[in-house]
């Protein structure tokens, strides 16, 4: 089974939502309260294979109960058993290749069914496969949901390790339908000691218990002893939950979270293998970084043409985006009880494997390169220390554009609904220009005069300032090469720069002259393997220090200026 799109109306947060997923691996991020958790939860009760499901009035959007709750899932590759016109078969839609509905299938179209949740007034519910042909629909059992194969690994992982109804240990058992029976046959023996049961009696259980053993070695959970299926003690009953597995004398339950939660996908993997959704909220939740990588790899891993795996999953952990690629992440947005789910430009990739946290921000800083990336972070402390919010407590995350890429980032990042801003040099057209961007919901900070930022602040800066940019050059390049660099680039060429800088002003060269030679220096002359003075991110940073030292008085500048409102946008005060 695959789900191919959702519809929720009047649930929780969400009051309307309508999308379709394009994807078999799929992970939403957003901030928190956007409903992405939410969006789990109706699939999980629309695909539930319980015949009730517990609501109550704050289920309803905005707790209004004369609406009824509709949640409708559209899912593909549908069991055989229930494309018969005995069972829902008459009421298959079509799905085409480009994600279009139609409630007649046509040629080439895969066969899905829409199964819809509603709960009334009443808290009545009622799973219905509906069609705009028959709108009344037919009510869908809860057996035949299970057969649709949708699991939710969330907080209550223990059922999981129980045969009990809708367990993937129950799934991953051969000829369930003898469970009873074993059920029966382990109460009996309850009466002394489960080991007096005849093995053969138990072997299904025993064969799942070694399946179970087998897929979590691959992500690391070895069992200390053995896995087999053993009454739980503490147990009331012999019922559902009563069976469950252990591992050796201790039942899995009493295991840490993190081994239970990589056990319960490694178990739902396999049982994935004939078709199924799996359903995980924060992923991360429980589980070591190391562990997490490995996770993620082996499930993408499984993840191939064949389609045969389906994941829906949240997080919010930057180690869990830079497992991903861009094509895999949506972005949750809801703006009064409106949600969209928002694909994320391929584009961003850079962004997802060298700033993953970015998508976990409210706000995106886009800087056009490291030079920028340094300033900003010395700011942000100078700021901290008096008395401002950090970056970190104002929802910002600071994003590499990546040199003449930045302004397309950041672009993307204002279509996808977050709070952007982009600093960067004017000596290149903009490609997009600022009025697009602006159109995008982004404010570009973008120095005056067509400068990179090496040549304002050697604009801008007071004499002793840009003297101490040079000697911070000097201390990191060559105390000749910066010299020649600057001469190189002077109109009286001839004139040697000999001396402290502090003193050049006194050799007889045009002060203008001079800072424009500087800055052109600063930003174009080659060093090693880089190309200007101060693209590295920890010389920014000092270079950062030395304007911050000066802001008296160059904040009437337009480097002033430009900080300002980078101040403002920051912390939302201007």
């Amino acid at each position: 089974m695959k789900l191919r799109r959702v519809q929720i109306e009047r649930f929780r947060g969400i009051k309307s939502l309508d999308w379709k997923l394009g994807g078999d691996f799929v992970c939403l991020i957003g901030p928190g309260d956007s409903t992405k958790t939410t969006i789990l939860d109706a699939v999980e009760c629309a695909l539930s294979s319980r015949w009730n499901i517990q609501f109550d009035d704050t289920d309803f959007y905005d707790a209004k109960t004369d609406e009824p709750i509709l949640i409708t899932v559209t899912v593909g590759d549908l069991p055989e058993v229930l494309k018969s016109e005995a069972k829902y078969g008459y009421l298959a839609k079509g799905w085409s290749a480009t994600g279009e509905c139609h409630d007649e299938p046509e040629d080439g179209d895969e066969l899905v069914l829409s199964v819809q949740l509603r709960v009334d007034h009443s808290l009545e519910q009622s799973w219905v496969v509906v069609n705009d042909r028959d709108p009344e629909g037919k009510p869908i059992t809860a057996k035949d949901r299970e057969a649709l194969g949708c699991t939710r690994l969330g907080d209550f992982l223990d059922r999981h390790f129980s045969w009990g109804r809708g367990s993937v240990l129950s799934r991953l058992t051969a000829n369930a339908d003898s469970l009873s029976g074993i059920l029966a046959e382990a109460a009996r023996a309850a009466r002394g000691t489960l080991a007096d049961t005849p093995t053969e009696k138990l072997a299904n259980l025993r064969q799942a218990a070694d399946t179970a053993r087998r897929a979590g070695s691959e992500f690391g959970v070895a069992a200390s002893s053995e896995y087999r299926p053993h009454l739980d003690v503490q147990a009331v009953s012999v019922g559902v939950g009563g069976l469950s597995l252990h591992d050796g004398e201790v039942p899995l339950r009493r295991a840490g979270l993190g081994t239970r939660r990589l056990l319960a996908v490694a178990m739902q993997r396999e049982v994935a293998k004939d078709g199924g959704l799996t359903l995980i909220d924060e992923v991360e939740h429980g589980i070591e970084p190391h562990r997490i990588r490995r996770l993620l790899r082996v499930l993408r891993r499984s993840d191939g043409p064949d389609g045969e795996r389906h994941m829906l999953m949240t997080t919010h952990a930057p180690v869990v985006l830079a497992e991903l690629d861009a094509t895999e992440l949506r972005v949750v947005r809801c703006e009064d009880g409106i949600t969209q789910v928002l694909r994320v430009d391929p584009a961003l990739q850079p962004i997802v494997l060298k700033a993953s946290e970015a998508f976990l921000a409210r706000k995106v800083l886009v800087c056009e390169g490291k030079t920028e990336i340094g300033l900003c972070r010395r700011l942000d402390q100078w700021w901290s220390d008096n008395g401002c919010p950090s970056f970190g407590l104002s929802g910002v995350a600071l994003a590499d554009g990546g040199g003449s890429e930045a302004p397309k980032i950041a672009k993307v990042f204002g279509e996808l609904g977050y709070d952007v801003a982009l600093l960067g040099d004017s000596d290149q057209p903009l490609n997009p220009d600022e009025a697009t961007l602006k159109a995008s919901g982004v404010q570009a900070l973008l120095w005056d005069d067509g400068f990179a930022l090496e040549q304002r602040v050697a604009q801008d800066l007071p004499w002793d300032g840009v003297a101490s940019v040079i000697e911070l050059a000097i201390e990191n390049c060559t105390d000749q090469g910066v010299r020649d660099a600057i001469k190189a680039r002077m109109k009286d060429s001839a004139k040697d720069l000999t001396g402290s800088p502090i003193g050049w002003l006194a050799l007889g060269i045009a002060e203008n002259d001079l800072r424009a030679a500087i800055g052109i220096a600063a930003k174009a002359h080659k060093v090693g393997s880089r190309t200007g003075w101060f693209k590295r991110v920890d010389l920014a940073e000092e270079l950062a220090g030395i304007v911050i030292r000066h802001f008296d008085v160059v904040a009437h500048t337009d480097l002033g200026r430009k900080i300002c409102c980078l101040r403002g946008w920051a912390h939302g005060d201007g």
